[in-house]
């Protein structure tokens, strides 16, 4: 069953399979990723777990069925955090798991993850199966079907191994924490675990709704203007804003500020390498420079990949790293579970603010600054490969890494890189500089060069 024997059409993109439920996602393909699994890990117990979206309980009627009927057992968890599921997997001796979750996306979109035995997503090689086994569509019943399990709404031992992460307990309970769940489903664990630490916690859009009514699922500056608002009024110490299924998550300081994904990752990095000096940090390339200063100043060793949680996740374990993280808000934290989890984000920000005894601007302020934008630039799926291909004959010679996209390191200046999302129809534009002016330059330089690739 060599995944090189036939091409099939990619499902999978950089995090799961994802697409507009009832057109690219609908009940037919979940019952084929189901029987797909059922396949590769055959007779074995498989966790299934959902997000809020409206289309989350169909799709996971779905996978049940094909999984029941290759002979799996089935443990349903119900509404569940997908590094909550993960976690479940690794530390009940499960086979594997399914996450139904388009993760940041719009409300009409929907999409799964699937779990290796280990608790992380599976690598691509077993991607490339799946794929070929849904394509073929060929499907045997077994003679002995699995048995199906309710076991909604238990995250205690994930909840309990969180908060043995917690450094510095003295004085939680004197900190004022706004949460903002964006009406998704880490309403089930970040403000559970906080208030069991004692702090008091302010709840914002923490309503688990499919349609997110509250904000855009996606944790971005223009998306939190309400949480920092909330900050500023109730003199909160900080705010945290997850996303739809709860993996990543954004911080706002005491002053309103909202703080890239990238600059807290820098915090906590500082944080764990003034204690691990020579440990691993695990990026992708599309990564502020902030991150490799901390790593050179604290003698951190810095591994790139291409982007994705997997990409990260996996080269952790391979490399033996301490921590991994990505710009959009994503923390990998390996003595836990080495998978992005916005919950155990807001654990490691915390400790840094309890260990300090310092407000989050103050901690964030001592980092080093560069200017950083990020856009999305509308191409259809089918137009994706032509445009990067016209951009490396249109860049040739300048050219400084192909890992993920194309990158440009402008020495001294500042970078660009250029990549076909693998989640939604763009392209992602990223650049990066020392100065404001700089990075405007730069931006003039290579939208319009982005811009007539896509045309």
């Amino acid at each position: 069953m060599a995944s090189n024997l036939v091409k099939v059409p990619r499902l999978f993109g950089t995090n799961g399979i994802r697409g507009v439920a009832g057109k690219e996602i609908d009940s037919d393909l979940a019952f084929g990723v189901g029987s797909a699994l059922g396949t590769l890990f055959p007779k074995g117990r498989v966790l299934i777990g959902r997000d809020g979206r409206l289309s989350s309980p169909m799709l996971l009627e779905g996978v049940a069925a094909g999984l029941l009927a290759r002979g799996n057992d089935v443990e349903d968890r119900g509404l569940i955090t997908t590094p909550a599921l993960e976690f479940m997997v690794k530390n009940t001796g499960s086979s594997a798991g399914v996450m139904i979750t388009a993760s940041h996306n719009p409300p009409e979109y929907n999409g799964f993850k699937v779990v290796d035995s280990d608790g992380i997503e599976i690598p691509r090689s077993k991607e490339e199966k799946m794929e070929l086994l849904i394509h073929r569509d060929r499907w045997r019943a077994s003679c002995q079907p699995g048995r199906r399990v309710i076991r909604e709404g238990r995250v205690g031992p994930y909840i309990e191994k969180l908060a043995s992460q917690v450094l510095a307990r003295d004085g939680i309970g004197n900190l004022k924490i706004a949460v903002d769940t964006g009406n998704g489903v880490a309403a089930l664990t970040t403000p559970r675990l906080l208030r069991k630490l004692g702090a008091n916690v302010i709840a914002v859009n923490d309503a688990i709704d499919g349609e997110f009514p509250g904000r855009n699922s996606e944790p971005r500056p223009e998306n939190l203007g309400s949480l920092s608002k909330i900050v500023k009024e109730e003199k909160a110490d900080l705010g945290i804003a997850h996303d739809g299924d709860g993996d990543r998550a954004i911080f706002v300081d005491e002053t309103g500020a909202v703080q890239s994904g990238d600059r807290t990752l820098a915090l906590i990095e500082d944080e764990l390498l003034r204690n691990h000096p020579g440990a691993k940090i695990v990026t992708p390339i599309n990564t502020s420079m902030v991150v490799s200063e901390i790593a050179r100043k604290r003698k951190g060793k810095l591994v790139l990949t291409k982007v994705g949680s997997i990409e990260v996740s996996r080269t952790i374990l391979r490399v033996g790293a301490l921590l991994g993280g990505e710009e959009n808000g994503g923390v990998f934290y390996a003595p836990h579970h080495p998978v992005r989890d916005g919950t155990m984000a807001a654990v490691m920000v915390l400790n840094a603010v309890m260990r300090n005894r310092r407000p989050l601007s103050k901690l964030l302020d001592r980092l080093p600054k560069f200017h950083m934008i990020k856009e999305k630039i509308p191409c259809k799926e089918r137009a994706k490969e032509r445009a990067i291909k016209a951009l490396k004959t249109k860049l040739k010679g300048r050219i400084s890494n192909t890992l993920d996209g194309i990158r440009v390191d402008m020495k001294g200046r500042g970078w660009v890189l250029v990549r076909a999302s693998g989640t939604e129809p763009l392209l992602r534009l990223y650049a990066e500089a020392k100065t404001e002016n700089e990075l405007l330059e730069i931006l003039d330089e290579f939208r319009p060069l982005v811009l007539n690739a896509v045309k």
